[in-house]
């Protein structure tokens, strides 16, 4: 995406032709004429209201790009001072004759002029532009040089020569960097332009605009097809539409559309013309706001309107005795006391007086004796009456104000006393609350103890449920076997109990056949059992069993 710029043409207009008088002064140095020509009508045109001034340059050259070209300076060589540095003559062989130096430092150059930027008519593409030199324009005066060299000090490598360059403006001076390659420069306009100096003053932003060209001359033609930039007058930097906004107010002063919004009046910063008409006050009736057949109060000054539409004129009247009012619009008196327009009073033209008119009879010097002395004693009652209604107005006043002091008075100490005791309930209240703090965290603290004890608890419990389950299914398969084993042991009881019972029958019968008679028969007789005693014997003891 193409960026359109304005290339800038920078001029400085040096206030005299430094030229070199043809015979030295008594030190050596060389004189500068100091007669200078009227200023003529083309120049106070281009100069306007401004003075030529003291400019000085500081150069810093890149000790790595430095080259032994002499025409790097901006100004003329001769606005230089020139002065022998030592007053012994040296020895005249191998030296000589004429010897030329600076004295002081040598890398400040002072002369006296305007500086002039010219802005071309035309706008250019960035990357079609074949400038290698930028000039940052007001840079404020709390950054030093070395605030400066740090703040550009990423760019040290591509830039080959810096110039600072002080015109006397206040708070402000601008700089001059030329870099070695265009690239160099474009990105270094990329980077640096809009950006705050430092993070302390983000209002502070560098603007860096592209310098065609820079030359220094005696005259103040300014260079065809460029347009001189104006300074706005209130925070005296340079007006670019690129840039900033412009704006023109009615009386035709131009200013930076931010400065004119931080300016809070209604008024022009430099001419202070009123930019928005004043609106004019209507005149109404200060009771009930009519605005038609008003009449004023020659005394006091009080707004009312006729006895045709509210009556407040008339009630006026009653309520200050104030006889005379004043009808707006054909400046009429009417006298309240002699229920008439008061024709022998006219306003003056010339000192804007109540005066008297004569009689049209002319009745002569008497009757305008009469007129006056009647006029005196009127004017007279009239003020004693109202010196009267204003003395007792501030009588009225005063008692209210009193009354209203010691109301005040009383409420203060009451709301004092209320103060306190609120403070006092507040400090009550506050050690309240760190006791219930400190028993809270008691609490909490063996809340957390007690969860800890029944978390644990309950983690027993579940365990010794678990072995519960277990030991129930051991003691059911225990007692399943514990019955089976007791069957088992009652058949087997059974069984010998028979066996004992055959054996003790056999013994029996043993001894009953050994004292027998019939011992030997019995011993070779023969047993025969019957089948069916066999059988039912057999199913008997299968019983048992």
């Amino acid at each position: 995406m193409s960026v359109l710029v304005s290339l800038c043409h920078i001029k400085f207009e040096v206030d005299a032709p430094p030229a070199m008088n043809s015979e030295e002064t008594a030190d050596g140095a060389c004189a500068i004429p100091s007669d200078t020509a009227n200023p003529t009508r083309s120049t106070q045109m281009n100069r306007g209201q401004r003075q030529p001034r003291n400019i000085k340059v500081e150069n810093y050259t890149n000790r790595v790009l430095e080259s032994s070209d002499s025409s790097r300076g901006l100004l003329p060589p001769s606005s230089r001072e020139v002065t022998p540095m030592d007053e012994t003559p040296p020895p005249k062989a191998d030296v000589p004759d004429d010897i030329t130096f600076f004295s002081g430092n040598p890398f400040v150059e002072v002369t006296k002029g305007i500086i002039h930027l010219y802005k071309k008519n035309e706008m250019t593409d960035m990357m079609d532009c074949q400038s290698k030199t930028l000039c940052l324009l007001a840079v404020p005066a709390i950054l030093s040089c070395h605030d400066l060299q740090n703040f550009v000090a990423p760019c040290h490598s591509v830039i080959q020569h810096v110039r600072i360059i002080r015109d006397g403006s206040p708070n402000q001076f601008m700089v001059l960097l030329e870099f070695r390659t265009i690239e160099s420069a474009i990105e270094f306009y990329e980077t640096y332009n809009g950006v705050p100096y430092n993070s302390l003053e983000p209002d502070s932003l560098c603007h860096a605009v592209w310098v065609s060209s820079v030359v220094w001359g005696f005259d103040e033609t300014p260079p065809v097809g460029h347009t001189e930039l104006p300074t706005c007058p209130v925070c005296l930097e340079r007006m670019d539409e690129s840039v900033d906004g412009v704006l023109t107010i009615l009386c035709n002063h131009a200013f930076h559309a931010s400065c004119l919004v931080k300016w809070g009046d209604s008024t022009c910063p430099v001419c202070r013309c009123v930019q928005t008409p004043e609106l004019t006050e209507s005149s109404v009736c200060m009771e009930c706001e009519g605005t038609e057949a008003l009449w004023i109060c020659l005394i006091c000054g009080h707004v009312g309107c006729g006895r045709y539409q509210g009556g407040h004129a008339f009630s006026h009247y009653r309520m200050s005795n104030h006889t005379y009012a004043l009808q707006l619009g054909t400046n009429r008196v009417w006298d309240y006391v002699g229920d008439n327009f008061v024709h022998r009073l006219l306003q003056s033209k010339t000192d804007g007086k109540l005066v008297a008119t004569q009689s049209p009879e002319g009745d002569g010097e008497e009757k305008i004796d009469s007129m006056q002395l009647e006029f005196t004693y009127l004017l007279t009652s009239q003020l004693d009456a109202q010196r009267e209604y204003y003395e007792d107005k501030l009588s009225r006043l005063e008692s209210l104000v009193t009354s209203e002091t010691d109301k005040i008075k009383a409420h203060t100490a009451k709301i004092t006393e209320q103060n306190a005791n609120l403070e006092g309930k507040v400090k009550e209240l506050t050690k309240d609350k760190a006791a219930l703090e400190k028993k809270v965290a008691q609490l909490t603290t063996k809340l957390n103890t007690i969860s800890k004890e029944l978390t644990d608890e309950r983690q027993m419990g579940k365990a010794m449920q678990t072995n519960q389950s277990q030991w129930q299914t051991k003691f059911s398969t225990l007692e399943k076997r514990f019955k089976e084993m007791q069957v088992e042991k009652d058949a087997t009881i059974t069984d010998l109990k028979e066996q004992v019972r055959d054996l003790s029958f056999y013994m029996e019968a043993q001894s009953v056949i050994a004292n027998s008679e019939i011992k030997e028969e019995l011993a070779s007789g023969t047993v025969i059992i019957p089948e069916g005693s066999a059988g039912q014997r057999g199913k008997n003891r299968r019983r048992r069993n």
